[in-house]
C-alpha cells in the first residue's frame, strides 16, 4: 500500500479531531454535571434512569392529586363545621321557642333568626371548592346540589356517586361526599324521613304560627349527628392523604438518590480525565505541526 504525505497529515488531523471530541464530551459532562449525555454512553444506565424518571413523574402526579383532594375535603370540612355551628344555634333557639314564657310575638322574633339560619345552611350545602365545582353534588360537580322549590320542598339535584382520586400506585381516596347522604333521608321524631332543610323550615313555620313542636330538638340532634359524623370521616381522610403525601415525598427523595447514583458525574474523576485529555490534545497538535512540514523525502 502506498503511503502519501497527504495520508500522514490526514491521520494526524483525525487524531486531533478525535481527541477534541473526547475533550468536548468531558467538558459537557462537567458543565451539566451528568455522566450520561446520550443513551449510547451507558445503555443500561439510560434505561434505568428513564424508568426512574417515569416513577418521579407519577409521584408528582399523585401529589398533585393529593393537593386537589385536600382542597376539596377542606372546603367540605369548613362547610360542615359552619353548618354544625348553625345547627347548634338552631337548637338553642328551639329551647327558647319551647319556653312557656315566650308569647306569639317572641316566637315570631325567634322565627326570623331561624329563617336566616335556614338560608345559611342551604348556602353551605351548595358550597363550591377552589375550582368552582360544587362539593356536595357527587359526580355532577357543575350542578347545584340542592334546590329550594318553595313551600318547604327541597330537592337534591346531584347524584349518589363518590368521587375517588388516586394518591399512590395502590391507593385511592374519596374526595367528596354526595349531599344526599348527609342532608337527606334523616329520621324524624314523628316517624319517617326528612331532609335537614325541611326540618328547619317546619321549625320556623311552627314558630311563626305560635305552635312550637317539641320534636324539633330531637330532629335537630339527629341532623347534628349526621353532620358531625360526616365531618369526622372527612378528618380521617385528610389525615390519610397527608400521611400519603409525606410517604410520596420520602420515596421521591430515595428515588432521586438512586437516579443521582446512575446519572451524576464524579467531578474529581472527570477533572482528572479532562487534564489528561488536554495533555493528549496538546501533544497531538504538536505532532501535527511537525508532520505537516514533512514529506516522504524529508528527514526527521
Amino acid at each position: 500500500m502506498r503511503i502519501s504525505t497527504q495520508m500522514i497529515q490526514r491521520a494526524a488531523v483525525d487524531g486531533i479531531l478525535d481527541r477534541q471530541n473526547v475533550l468536548n464530551k468531558t467538558q459537557q459532562q462537567l458543565a451539566t454535571g451528568r455522566r450520561i449525555l446520550t443513551p449510547s454512553d451507558d445503555p443500561s444506565g439510560s434505561t434505568q434512569a428513564l424508568a426512574i424518571r417515569e416513577q418521579l413523574g407519577q409521584l408528582d402526579q399523585f401529589n398533585a392529586n393529593i393537593g386537589r383532594v385536600k382542597s376539596r375535603l377542606e372546603a367540605e370540612e369548613s362547610a360542615l363545621d359552619a353548618m354544625g355551628n348553625a345547627l347548634q344555634r338552631l337548637r338553642e333557639l328551639g329551647v327558647q321557642g319551647l319556653g312557656n314564657g315566650v308569647n306569639a310575638q317572641g316566637r315570631r322574633g325567634i322565627a326570623s333568626e331561624v329563617w336566616q339560619l335556614l338560608d345559611g345552611v342551604l348556602d353551605l350545602a351548595n358550597i363550591k371548592d377552589g375550582t368552582g365545582e360544587y362539593v356536595f353534588s357527587g359526580y355532577q360537580t357543575k350542578t347545584q346540589p340542592f334546590q329550594d322549590n318553595g313551600g318547604g320542598n327541597y330537592t337534591y339535584q346531584g347524584d349518589q356517586n363518590q368521587r375517588r382520586i388516586k394518591i399512590s400506585p395502590t391507593r385511592e381516596v374519596q374526595s367528596s361526599d354526595p349531599g344526599n347522604e348527609i342532608f337527606h333521608d334523616l329520621d324524624v321524631a314523628a316517624g319517617g324521613k326528612q331532609n335537614i332543610f325541611k326540618t328547619i323550615y317546619d321549625f320556623a313555620t311552627d314558630l311563626d304560627n305560635n305552635t312550637p313542636n317539641s320534636d324539633i330538638l330531637t330532629d335537630l340532634d339527629t341532623a347534628m349527628d349526621a353532620v358531625f359524623t360526616a365531618r369526622a370521616k372527612i378528618g380521617a381522610r385528610l389525615n390519610a392523604v397527608e400521611q400519603q403525601e409525606q410517604i410520596n415525598e420520602d420515596f421521591k427523595v430515595q428515588t432521586r438518590t438512586i437516579l443521582s447514583s446512575i446519572e451524576d458525574l464524579d467531578y474529581a474523576e472527570a477533572v482528572g480525565r479532562m487534564n489528561l485529555e488536554l495533555v493528549g490534545l496538546e501533544a497531538a497538535q504538536k505532532t501535527f505541526q511537525r508532520v505537516q512540514n514533512l514529506s516522504l523525502f524529508s528527514s526527521l
